[in-house]
């Protein structure tokens, strides 16, 4: 069954993995709990990895734990308690003066304001927020709203929750517009809504921008220019998740050639950090995938061929799942392994990896994108001598998987047999395997 491959686990799934630790990262998550708690005022962090180190599956748990932390103390999940009693040393309340806000920024990188967008995350969190409060407090509290509303109304933004819509509720529009009219900046109400939202919750907003190497250029610098404009503040942290390189390419791209775009990104942040990459063999693990098998040293090989990101690579593996599940349960020969475990799962990388190739393969019979494949990756093609071994036949024929020349023969034969229709390439692949194999395989490279 076709499904959405899932890009953003939910929280009972992040959870999941830090009860297990399947991906090793709860170290990781408590020594950033340590180093937050050690800020004393405001201040902006770059958490630096290369696309596919799983950076959004880190400041997602991170915020997973925080609310966890603060919201369930007495009964914490597994894993969780261990990593507050590492990151809370003599300190028995395990309680994390932070509330974190989780902020997709390509989520939002088709609007004209980023401000807009991360005032509209700010609203979504107020919605959380009673209303119940001092008479003092009200007129802040309403300037905020206000200011948040009329951006929703700019922006066609609705259903923000229920706490701004019984603050609309109660204004009149005279009232509003005045309100909009009066105060000082809309920076300025932004901030003041930091302040509604973090009211009786926290004493510290940590705010998690995510994905921004992946924005539009022009939004990405607005967004730096923004955030460092509005929270300079005491009791805000910025926790940036991004690939640097790739960012400072994209604000080179912005501003032209000859631009510094890495000494540009350094007026944004206080300090930079780097996050460890998710070891495949725990990420095929977590993925149910035994990272011993050889459909598993295949995909791997892949992976680093291409350098895949976890997004792609749950891509590959979706695809690969459904027929490598129906080939360990048939208990099937050699070559049905040879044709799903490494012929299917290289056309899948192909798939992911760059769909214009794929369509030449399989819609035009372009059997060059499969040989350039596997020839062009020594990992790729290590996997195809491995499994096509088990194929041939016993004696002096196993020899010729030891000759450089013999493979690409032998690659550019399977290549043939499977997706070309002429009669002459066609034969002369059939005449190349039969040479070599026991007559098992030839009919499973060419079935449909």
């Amino acid at each position: 069954m076709l499904q959405r491959t899932n890009y953003n686990p939910g929280d009972d799934e992040l959870l999941g993995l830090i009860s297990s630790n399947s991906l090793k990262r709860n170290q990781d998550i408590t020594d950033m709990l340590r180093l937050l708690m050690n800020i004393d005022k405001g201040l902006s962090i770059f958490l630096d990895g290369d696309w596919g180190s799983g950076k959004t599956y880190f400041v997602r748990s991170l915020k997973v734990v925080i609310d966890t932390l603060n919201t369930y103390p007495d009964v914490l999940p597994a894993g969780i308690d261990m990593i507050a009693d590492n990151a809370f040393k003599g300190d028995t309340s395990w309680h994390c003066d932070y509330l974190p806000v989780y902020y997709n920024a390509w989520s939002y990188d088709y609007w004209d304001d980023p401000l807009a967008s991360i005032a509209c995350t700010l609203a979504a969190e107020a919605d959380e927020v009673r209303l119940e409060c001092e008479p003092s407090d009200r007129k802040v509290i309403k300037t905020a709203l206000e200011a948040l509303i009329e951006l929703v109304f700019n922006h066609c933004f609705s259903g923000l929750g229920s706490a701004i819509d019984k603050a609309a509720q109660t204004m009149k529009a005279e009232d509003l517009l005045d309100a909009f009219k009066k105060r000082s900046s809309l920076r300025d109400a932004v901030a003041k809504a930091v302040n509604l939202v973090l009211k009786e919750r926290a004493g510290k907003l940590l705010l998690i921008v995510d994905e921004l190497d992946r924005c539009e250029p022009k939004f990405a610098c607005r967004l730096l220019e923004e955030l460092k404009a509005l929270f300079d503040l005491d009791n805000v942290v910025v926790l940036y998740s991004l690939n640097t390189k790739q960012l400072a390419h994209v604000i080179e791209g912005q501003y032209g050639a000859g631009f510094n775009g890495s000494r540009y990104l350094s007026k944004f942040y206080d300090i930079t950090l780097p996050i460890r990459t998710v070891d495949m063999d725990d990420y095929l693990t977590h993925m149910d995938m035994n990272p011993t098998f050889q459909s598993s040293l295949v995909i791997k090989s892949i992976v680093e061929a291409h350098e895949m990101s976890l997004r792609e690579t749950n891509r590959l593996i979706d695809i690969c799942k459904p027929k490598l599940e129906r080939l360990d349960d048939a208990r099937s020969t050699n070559g049905a392994v040879f044709r799903v475990s490494f012929m299917d799962t290289v056309v899948a990388g192909i798939q992911v990896s760059d769909p214009a190739a794929y369509d030449r393969l399989i819609n035009k019979g372009d059997y060059s994108v499969f040989t350039k494949e596997v020839k062009g990756s020594k990992g790729i093609k290590d996997c195809f001598v491995g499994i096509f071994r088990h194929c041939i036949k016993p004696g002096d024929y196993q020899s010729m998987v030891d000759d450089e020349n013999r493979i690409d023969e032998l690659i550019d034969a399977v290549a043939a047999l499977r997706w070309t229709n002429q009669f002459d390439k066609k034969n002369a692949a059939y005449k190349t395997i039969d040479e070599v194999e026991n007559g098992c395989l030839i009919p499973m490279i060419e079935r449909e």
